[in-house]
């Protein structure tokens, strides 16, 4: 049994491992504290709830809390002296014939956090358990988190979620249109606002922005992801991310494009030349 779901004979116990879990998790700098539901609601701007029924949920991701974040820690251990009496009879529960009724949770990919049955939920990690059974409800949201994601990820993926909203996006996996360049969601919503322009000249008539967007993805945006990819140049600049890299490759084939000529560069040379470029100057926080 790992050291996270170690089994705890009593209350005392738990209490004692939540302060040194969270001792442990301050001092190695990981998130102890749950998650607070409502500002992660507020934040990512979840929306679009779902009925998902009952269902076996995995302990480990359950990492946040409505209205009770401050009571437990990450690990669900119990801070405060005051949580003893219903915790003790919630063990006595899941040690008796019945056990105890299912939870209720709120899902956000790939994160779970309890409206109802924290003491259950806790019990359920001191006793060694790897799953419970869950109301689950399901809340729609552009980002996805991780079971270790902090509240400071979150405070950082506000802008990411803002721009998801704005263009009507939503991310595939974890690292889809995450930038960390100053002002980089405002230079892609500045890409999508140009290439409307012009593809509205082309085609003889106004783009709706969902037109754009879907056209500027489609066209633009994943055309350069897969040169990215195909050529490994993330692999070169570990700070940086994928959508970090189409910025810059798209200002440096802008560049070309004036120093050359517009027929002479395409999006592969420009890819290529930035890279051959970065290796020689070698810098990697190149913004």
């Amino acid at each position: 049994m790992s050291e996270e779901t170690k089994e705890l004979e009593s209350f005392d116990e738990a209490k004692r491992a939540a302060f040194l879990k969270d001792l442990m998790g301050f001092l190695r700098r990981k998130p102890v504290d749950l998650l607070p539901f409502e500002e992660v609601k507020e934040r990512l701007h979840l929306k679009q709830l779902i009925e998902r029924g009952i269902q076996e949920v995995p302990l480990n991701q359950i990492v946040g809390s409505l209205g009770r974040q401050n009571q437990f820690n990450r690990l669900f251990l119990p801070r405060e002296e005051s949580l003893r009496e219903r915790w003790e009879d919630m063990k006595d529960l899941a040690e008796g014939p019945s056990g105890f009724p299912p939870v209720e949770l709120y899902y956000v990919p790939e994160v779970f956090f309890v409206v109802d049955g924290h003491h259950r939920v806790s019990v359920a990690r001191s006793v060694g358990a790897q799953t419970i059974e869950a109301s689950v409800k399901e809340f729609h949201s552009p980002v996805y988190l991780t079971p270790e994601t902090s509240i400071e990820e979150i405070i950082s993926k506000t802008a990411l979620a803002d721009f998801l909203e704005t263009a009507g996006l939503a991310q595939k996996t974890p690292g889809d249109y995450v930038v960390t360049m100053p002002k980089g969601y405002e230079k892609l919503l500045d890409h999508i606002s140009v290439h409307r322009y012009y593809r509205g000249i082309e085609t003889g008539g106004p783009l709706s922005w969902e037109q754009a967007v879907r056209s500027w993805q489609r066209s633009v945006y994943m055309p350069m992801i897969r040169i990215i990819r195909k050529h490994a140049i993330l692999e070169e600049f570990p700070d940086s991310t994928e959508t970090d890299l189409y910025l810059a490759i798209m200002d440096h084939l802008h560049y070309l494009k004036e120093k050359l000529s517009p027929k002479k560069v395409g999006r592969a040379r420009a890819a290529k030349d930035f890279s051959d470029e970065m290796k020689r100057s070698k810098k990697q926080k190149w913004w």
